[in-house]
């Protein structure tokens, strides 16, 4: 007698999917311990200070800082709701960041489950992809990493990831395949446009050369793939309204402070003269004359762009014209800089370019990040090969490829690092995944050639990009950026420890010399200051505040004729504070050889700079009336 073996009964996929967002969840509570454990919990980033500062500053009450935005808004105005509600520290942004990641591996698999091509028939095959996606973006360390950082990363992955989704749905909807639904109830194509655009308005004010992008695509691409039927035109107005009801704000503020059009913020001009401008590499490299903080660069950017024009100008100015100068440099030769774009694209899809959240850094005292261990390297060549099998017979084929090249197209127009490309991460993901099923299909169905091919393509681009780096990637900053916060914290052992270290990784670069030279000073280890002064004012003398800071390290070694040179070298500086300084210094050796009429004149000279400065004022009153100050 034959018995039948009953079949065992298949896991449902909202299973495996509350498994794997339970998952999540877990690594995310581990890491927040972990993060709020580590010394590195209370470190901010420049970036992040500023956010931090100006949000702090509205949510007490202050105004908004003065003239046009030369930051992207949409983390500020989202620390002063969370400031607001509860209070100001670090840990309640943290966790809604990190829900926030939760809900977008949801998000990841709700889009997944519409790739499916029609000839793969059945719901289980949308599912797999769909399941793949949320687990391989559990797995991706970066997520996490930024999830716990104080920038609008977070927020960007989120609006990207539910516009895409809502894009894929709308699709559907207009097709008239699947109708976009909110429980049982429809949802009509307009409310989906406007909804849409409300996403897409948000994300813009957090990266708007990605999102700006999206909204004035989005329309074409609605009346070039439903213009048959006309039923394209009420989503894409409404889709234009729901952004405008983000974007109207700071383009009103803008106008008000600068008379003229500025859509979200005024620093995108420069950003592209340093991702395609003279010396570009495809990643960040500030100009060798200018600092590499934010906060340097839009003072340093300005200041050589009113010495060139020989006019002062509005943060909007400085933008335009470094954005004229780019492109005149572009159209002088157009084939270098097609070849940079092409570098930028295989660094795009290559190693992890860090910014200063490094994770390498965050890994040591975060020890669950080790456990996330897929790497960009790996998701990138399986999600080009499956693009190149969606292109030939998937779904949803132009949403894809929209949104792939919205995403691709700007970062590569700027530059290229590990922040900027995270919005992608999710599309690409997903391409991955249908890779992943479509390749599981093939060799169930033993269909081997075509899988043998595309299983070539992706280890020839894995190859490619994981051999050839592009830019050399350094973890100097990193460790800069940890020397400032021991020094601020009163730590001089640690940032000496780490400003060494970030000098050790990179010898020749300057802020990594000077950095260390002061804490040698600091330490009271003034010929091995004087040493590095010199190193760095050797390597760039044009940096005012390096000849200055080198003059005093000689002063404290005897070797005031020597100083005095550098000094006068910063008195005729570019920048009042380096000038104030340098004249401020020279007043002191004065008073040293016993000059007071030169001690007078120089703290006059000062005044000049900063006018009204106490101690300024003070030594000058005390030198006129014949004291010693």
């Amino acid at each position: 007698m034959n018995r039948t073996i009953p079949r065992k009964k298949a896991i449902r996929p909202a299973v495996i999917l509350a498994a794997i967002l339970f998952a999540a969840f877990v690594v995310r509570v581990i890491f927040l311990v972990q993060m709020e454990r580590s010394e590195l919990g209370d470190v901010l980033s420049l970036d992040s200070q500023v956010y931090y500062d100006v949000a702090r500053n509205i949510s007490g009450g202050g105004a908004l800082p003065q003239g046009v935005f030369v930051f992207n808004p949409l983390y500020p105005a989202f620390l002063v709701v969370v400031f607001k509600l509860f209070g100001g520290g670090l840990l309640a942004p943290r966790i809604i960041q990190l829900a926030i990641g939760i809900f977008t591996i949801a998000l990841v698999y709700l889009a997944g489950r519409r790739l499916a091509p029609t000839a793969w028939k059945g719901k289980r095959q949308g599912e797999a992809i769909a399941l793949v996606a949320a687990a391989m973006t559990v797995l991706y360390a970066q997520f996490v990493l930024y999830e716990g950082m104080l920038l609008a990363s977070t927020l960007e992955i989120f609006f990207f990831a539910a516009s895409f989704a809502l894009a894929l749905a709308l699709d559907d909807d207009l097709k008239g395949e699947r109708p976009v639904k909110l429980g049982s109830r429809r949802v009509p194509p307009w409310a989906s446009g406007l909804i849409l655009g409300v996403l897409l308005g948000a994300g813009a004010l957090g990266r708007p050369n990605l999102f700006l992008l999206l909204i004035a695509a989005l329309p074409v691409w609605l009346y070039a793939r439903h213009r048959a039927t006309r039923g394209w035109l009420i989503p894409a107005a409404a889709l234009l309204a729901g952004a405008a009801i983000f974007l109207a704000p700071p383009i009103v503020y803008n106008a008000k402070a600068t008379g003229r059009f500025v859509p979200v913020s005024a620093h995108g001009g420069f950003n592209f003269f340093i991702g395609n401008g003279p010396g570009s590499t495809g990643g960040f490299q500030p100009p060798v004359e200018m600092r590499a903080s934010m906060k340097g660069m839009l003072e340093d950017s300005k200041t050589k762009a009113e010495a060139e024009t020989g006019r002062a100008m509005t943060q909007a100015e400085v933008s335009d014209y470094y954005l004229r100068k780019t492109l005149e440099y572009i159209a002088d030769d157009p084939a270098a800089w097609l070849r940079l774009l092409g570098r930028k694209l295989v660094l795009f899809l290559g190693v992890e370019v860090p910014d200063l959240p490094n994770i390498i850094i965050y890994m040591k005292s975060c020890g669950v990040l080790k456990f996330l261990f897929l790497p960009f390297p790996v998701i990138a060549p399986l999600a080009v090969c499956g693009l190149l099998i969606m292109l030939r017979n998937g779904k949803n084929r132009s949403v894809v490829s929209l949104f792939l090249a919205c995403a691709v197209v700007s970062v590569i127009a700027f530059y290229v690092n590990t922040r900027y490309r995270l919005p992608a991460a999710p599309i690409l993901i997903l391409l991955a995944s249908f890779f992943v099923v479509w390749a599981g299909r093939e060799i169930s169905r033993r269909r081997l050639k075509r899988l043998a091919g595309m299983s070539a393509i992706a280890a020839a681009l894995y190859l490619l990009i994981s051999s050839r780096p592009g830019i050399q990637t350094s973890d100097s900053a990193a460790y800069s950026f940890l020397g400032n916060y021991y020094a601020k914290n009163n730590d001089e052992a640690k940032a000496q420890e780490a400003f060494a270290q970030a000098y050790r990784l990179d010898p020749n670069k300057v802020e990594a010399i000077v950095s260390y030279a002061r804490i040698l000073r600091q330490r009271g280890e003034q010929r091995e200051a004087a040493e590095m002064f010199a190193r760095a004012y050797a390597r760039s003398p044009r940096f005012p505040l390096v000849a200055v800071e080198y003059g005093m390290a000689l002063d404290r070694l005897g070797r005031r004729e020597e100083a005095k040179k550098l000094y006068l070298e910063g008195s005729a500086a570019d920048r009042p504070m380096e000038r104030a300084l340098a004249c401020r210094l020279l007043a002191r050796s004065a008073i040293a050889e016993g000059d007071t009429v030169e001690a007078i004149r120089w703290v006059k000279r000062a005044l000049v700079e900063v006018p009204g400065e106490p101690e300024l004022t003070k030594m000058q009153k005390e030198l006129e009336s014949g004291g010693a100050p």
